[in-house]
């Protein structure tokens, strides 16, 4: 595929797609992406995840234009974090888990604004059944604990502590999500 120079490849996370009774096929989210506009729309998995190609450089713009769209379309809300598709790659290559045994249940928490201070890490849920190890710009990478069985999950203890939406990926659906997007770049 050829594709056009003056074009970002991103990332938009959507929050809560197909869950608690709102259910979207990922056909029609492609279809709402490219009548917006945007070019090269793939979904991956059924959780809310579209890769798409833009000419905007804004990010921020781009959250609130997507958001916009799903409102008007879908009815409700639709928290969106945009990434760059470059800046997922480097996360990855990067690996800020790599000290990490191999069966740890681990996720990055996209967060719809960088954190108004700095937290010191890694840094417990209340509960401790959810350690963040680190913070780098909008995103938290952060280490599920089984407590009384069951797996913590960082999205409320994020949004309730720090007042940003968040939206979470685990690591290894994030690796899949880079892995599919570059066969079709290919």
């Amino acid at each position: 595929m050829n594709k056009d120079k003056s074009l970002i490849t991103y990332v938009a996370f959507l929050r809560a797609i197909n869950v608690g009774g709102r259910f979207v096929k990922m056909d029609v989210l492609s279809k709402l992406f490219s009548s917006a506009g945007f070019q090269n729309v793939r979904t991956f998995i059924q959780s809310g995840n579209v890769i798409f190609d833009s000419a905007e450089t804004d990010a921020d713009m781009l959250e609130d234009r997507i958001e916009k769209l799903l409102q008007k379309k879908l009815g409700y809300e639709v928290d969106t974090m945009i990434r760059m598709l470059d800046e997922l790659e480097a996360m990855v290559r990067r690996n800020p888990f790599k000290k990490l045994p191999d069966d740890a249940k681990i996720s990055v928490a996209f967060m719809s604004a960088e954190l108004k201070e700095k937290i010191k890490t890694p840094l417990f849920s209340p509960k401790k059944d959810v350690k963040i190890i680190e913070v780098k710009g909008r995103d938290a990478f952060c280490v599920h604990h089984l407590i009384e069985g069951k797996w913590g999950y960082p999205n409320l203890f994020i949004e309730k502590t720090f007042k940003v939406r968040t939206t979470v990926r685990f690591w290894s659906a994030l690796k899949n999500l880079l892995a599919f997007a570059a066969a079709v770049e290919r």
